[in-house]
């Protein structure tokens, strides 16, 4: 059987064509040239995960059970910066120098009040909690109730209510202050 040629093989080839062919192939890339392409990546890389842990995510490890038990001692949460807060939303929050996590029992112009036997009203209702702790006023606090929470500003308690470093003691947060609602809580210890 005889194989047809192609009208493309059998053209001659231009002179062109023929200095192409016997061209040098390209030098390798150097060294150095490699290793700034590398710290440019890793520079992109670092700069990338500075502004999401910056602008975007907050991230910390929670040290204590004062958010027992949704968030225990040793748990890493992440919040997420660029939502704003909402009720019943676990939340980091900074008070005091410390980044802290606390739930949003109240916003703007919500009147919190704390009766007798522990019950948490929240705008003339109790509160639906998932777990129930009695909460009652702080020791030493010069917060009164029924208190109404400021414009710009969210009430904050801890899940575990025995522990009353939260606005029960030091009143409403200002809104610039919480970090965002967590979106992700990683047990570190046990289960």
């Amino acid at each position: 059987m005889k194989l047809k040629r192609n009208k493309e093989e059998i053209r001659e080839r231009t002179p062109d064509e023929k200095t192409k062919e016997n061209k040098d192939p390209p030098e390798p890339i150097s060294t150095k040239r490699l290793l700034i392409s590398l710290l440019i990546k890793i520079a992109a890389i670092a700069l990338a995960i500075f502004l999401l842990f910056t602008f975007v995510l907050g991230i910390k490890i929670n040290y204590g059970n004062n958010m027992h038990p949704a968030i225990n001692d040793g748990d890493l949460v992440v919040s997420l910066k660029l939502q704003r807060p909402y009720l019943n939303a676990a939340v980091l929050y900074r008070h005091d120098g410390k980044t802290r996590t606390g739930r949003v029992i109240g916003l703007p112009e919500n009147v919190i009040e704390l009766s007798e036997n522990g019950e948490l009203i929240v705008n003339g209702a109790i509160a639906s909690e998932d777990i129930y702790y009695p909460t009652y006023q702080a020791e030493n606090s010069t917060v009164s109730y029924p208190y109404t929470v400021e414009e710009g500003k969210a009430f904050i308690l801890n899940d575990y209510r025995e522990d009353t470093n939260d606005s029960r003691a030091f009143g409403a947060v200002d809104m610039s202050d919480i970090e965002g609602p967590i979106i992700l809580s990683l047990r570190r210890r046990g289960f």
